[in-house]
């Protein structure tokens, strides 16, 4: 039983320091990747787009990578979203060439903002 508390510890401090390390790599990553010149997080950052400071508590990670690669997927084409009372056309481009792992590393930094 000892064994098994154990490995149940171990592989959790491991997931959990693995969605850290994303998360990190996630916030320098929606810099480089030019999201904050759209998007708030905290009050900075750009103002076209949703302020996505609490975005983790309201969308899923599997919502949110595609929302990243293919945006217009979850509007249909020429509708607008509602988010905090303000409407939005879909306009963000879809980012469908990122690699895996920075599109990882995003989704888990936005995921984490809740």
């Amino acid at each position: 039983m000892q064994k098994i508390i154990t490995f149940l510890l171990i592989a959790a401090a491991l997931t959990f320091s693995a969605s850290t390390v994303f998360a990190a790599s996630g916030a320098s990553i929606f810099s480089s990747e030019g999201c904050i010149a759209c998007h708030v997080i905290n009050g900075a950052g750009g103002s076209i787009g949703p302020d996505l400071s609490h975005v983790g508590s309201k969308r899923s990670l599997s919502w949110l990578k595609t929302q990243i690669t293919n945006p217009s997927a979850h509007f249909a084409s020429g509708t607008s979203a509602t988010i905090n009372g303000k409407s939005y056309m879909v306009i963000m481009p879809g980012h469908k060439n990122i690699q895996a792992s920075k599109l990882n590393a995003l989704a888990d930094y936005l995921e984490s903002l809740k």
